[in-house]
C-alpha cells in the first residue's frame, strides 16, 4: 500500500483502522473478563448527596492463567485503574478516573488534529497516527465504561531463568499504541526526502 493511498484516503483509512482496533480491542477485553474472571457482588458504602447509600458492586477476580508459550507468554486478567505502567496509582478514585478520562479525550483531539492536518504522502506517519487514536479510543472506551483498563497480555522472562520478571500486562489498545508510536519515533528521526527539502 504506497504512500499516496494512505494521504488521499486518509479519512477513510483511520475509519478502517479505528474500527478493526477498537472491535479487536473490546472484543478481546469482554473475553479475557469473561474467560480469565469471575464476577462477585459486594456491597459498598458510597456518599450520595451528603448521605452515605449501600450499593451493590460488581468486582472480578481473576481465575486463572492460560500459558500460550511457556516460560514467555501468557493470559492472565489484570484491572489498571491507573495510567501505562500503573502511574497516577497513587492519586485517589475520585479524581484519578476524570483526570484520567479527561486527558485521554484531549489526547485523542490533539493527534485527531494532528492527523488531519499533516501535510504531504507520508502514509507511514498518518498510518502511525491513526494506531495511536486506535489504541487511545479502546482504552478510553475502558475508562469511561468500567473505570479501569482491562490487560490480559503477560509476557514475562521466565526462558532466561527470570519467571518472576514480567512485563506490565497490557492489551491490543496498548500494542497499536505502541506501534504507532515506534512509526511516529521512525518517522521523525528518518523524515521523508521530500520533507527535508522543504
Amino acid at each position: 500500500m504506497s504512500d499516496n493511498f494512505i494521504s488521499q484516503h486518509r479519512l477513510g483509512w483511520l475509519i478502517v483502522v479505528l474500527f478493526i482496533g477498537i472491535s479487536a480491542d473490546q472484543i478481546t477485553k469482554v473475553w479475557a473478563q469473561s474467560t480469565l474472571a469471575e464476577s462477585y457482588r459486594v456491597s459498598e458504602e458510597m456518599m450520595v448527596d451528603g448521605v452515605t447509600k449501600t450499593i451493590e458492586k460488581e468486582i472480578y477476580y481473576p481465575i486463572k492463567v492460560i500459558t500460550l508459550v511457556p516460560n514467555f507468554f501468557n493470559l492472565m486478567y489484570k484491572e489498571n485503574p491507573a495510567a501505562a505502567f500503573s502511574l497516577t496509582r497513587s492519586i485517589p478514585e475520585w479524581f484519578r478516573r476524570p483526570m484520567l478520562v479527561t486527558v485521554s479525550v484531549l489526547a485523542t483531539i490533539f493527534f485527531l488534529f494532528w492527523y488531519f492536518r499533516a501535510k504531504g504522502n507520508d502514509g507511514l506517519l498518518l498510518a502511525s497516527f491513526s494506531f495511536i487514536l486506535s489504541g487511545a479510543m479502546g482504552n478510553l472506551a475502558d475508562r469511561i465504561r468500567l473505570g479501569y483498563v482491562i490487560d490480559f497480555l503477560d509476557v514475562h522472562a521466565g526462558s532466561l531463568g527470570l519467571p518472576h520478571w514480567h512485563w506490565p500486562t497490557f492489551n491490543i489498545a496498548d500494542s497499536f499504541i505502541v506501534i504507532g508510536a515506534i512509526g511516529v519515533i521512525f518517522r521523525t528521526i528518518w523524515p521523508l526526502k521530500e520533507e527535508i527539502k522543504q
